[in-house]
């Protein structure tokens, strides 16, 4: 998903009175700039005038902040909107713009009580229901994403981001009609954002419409051809389809974007393992663990194509460093435990088929191997009873 924060501050205009109110006037119109080497002075004149209220020292410091967290310079932009709340705690862009720096350095919690502190001082801060949206959309909590994108939408209709955030959050409920739906909406709202194209897109190839998938893939880098996704995942629906050539060309085109993407690296990884390559799957996931050492999904990809390879033990190796990275994730329990199996460890596979149970109840596969892990054990009703449950999950199992 792509919802990188950003701070957004919405200045009201403000009328004063004088010579002195025409001055600063003009430097709060420079305040209100999006380039911050003419937004810092700017802001800084307004914040030091004598002349200045506190509530306007208050909305340029917000402002100020904006400037400096482009450059980067955070610990500034955190002052700046810590003063701002000091000065105007009405001013709720402020609270929505420090929520959104909190959002960004990962502090969730923070982040959430000055989105709240928003809205308690502006009920109708449609940007404070949206970004509080992302924050929950963010932490993998949609359920709770979209009835603050549904208030969003209902105090500004047109705000396409909204809509498109609302469609992710859809998405990853599996809800792919809704999803495109409003899609749909926020590209009827803006027609040149590329990033809905590739949503979009990942919704249709949820649905297995491949065709509509590229379709928007194609949009999208139309719209940015500098979009690594979208060619990414192009590649990954035309493997989808078999057209393995065109989906290998895709792959490289994403990684000479982006050289140093885990995910594109992963993706092609799979498309090698998948045809039985699996000496350069392991390759591209080796290059996939460089770049991000701490992408659980890698490990387990490489330990599956070690397994198919007969290196079990290396297969156990990276099996357990992804359940240490990502302990919640059955699958990687589940695949720890065949591995477990097929090196006569019987005891440590049952643990591991009894954890993934543990997390997903329904797992005809994991429930199937631990009988047969249990019959391996000498423990032969316990293997009868745990083959029947998995084939009362599915009759197909095991056969």
């Amino acid at each position: 998903m792509r919802l990188g924060p950003s701070l957004t501050v919405l200045l009201c205009g403000l009328v004063l009175a004088g010579s002195v109110a025409a001055q600063t006037n003009s430097r709060m119109a420079q305040c209100e700039g999006s380039d911050p080497a003419l937004v810092i002075p700017a802001c800084t004149a307004v914040i030091t005038s004598s002349q200045s209220s506190h509530d306007l020292v208050s909305l340029a410091l917000s402002n100020r902040a904006v400037a400096y967290e482009k450059l980067g310079q955070n610990d500034r932009a955190m002052t700046d909107l810590d003063d701002a709340i000091k000065r105007d705690a009405k001013n709720p862009h402020a609270w929505v713009n420090r929520g959104n720096l909190y959002l960004a350095q990962g502090q969730f919690d923070r982040a959430l009580a000055d989105y709240n502190g928003a809205i308690a001082v502006h009920a109708n801060n449609a940007y404070a229901f949206g970004h509080r949206a992302d924050a929950y959309l963010i932490h993998g909590e949609p359920a709770r994403a979209i009835p603050d994108y549904d208030q969003a939408i209902k105090i500004d209709p047109k705000n396409f981001n909204f809509f498109a955030h609302r469609g992710e959050a859809y998405r990853v409920q599996g809800d792919d009609d809704r999803a495109i739906a409003d899609f749909n909406r926020a590209i009827a709202l803006n027609a040149k954002y590329a990033s809905v194209y590739v949503d979009r897109g990942l919704a249709y190839a949820d649905k297995r419409d491949y065709d509509h998938a590229i379709a928007d893939f194609d949009s999208a880098i139309l719209l940015d051809p500098k979009v690594s996704v979208a060619f990414s995942h192009r590649a990954e629906t035309y493997a989808l389809k078999g057209v393995y050539d065109r989906a290998l060309a895709d792959f490289a085109e994403a990684l000479k974007i982006d050289p140093n993407s885990a995910a594109i690296y992963v993706g092609r990884g799979n498309l090698y393992q998948g045809q039985g390559q699996f000496d350069r799957a392991i390759a591209d996931y080796d290059h996939a663990i460089m770049a991000d050492p701490n992408r659980a999904e890698a490990y387990n990809n490489r330990g599956t194509a070690y397994a198919s390879k007969g290196d079990y033990e290396r297969a156990i190796a990276d099996y357990d460093q992804a359940v240490t990275l990502n302990p919640r994730i059955p699958e990687l329990l589940a695949n720890r435990g065949l591995a477990y199996v097929k090196t006569g460890q019987v005891a440590l596979a049952i643990a591991d088929f009894s954890d993934a149970l543990g997390k997903n109840p329904n797992d005809a596969h994991s429930m199937y191997n631990r009988g047969v892990a249990k019959r391996a054990m000498g423990d032969q009703a316990g293997a009868d009873v745990d083959i029947a449950a998995a084939r009362q999950l599915d009759p197909n199992v095991g056969k």
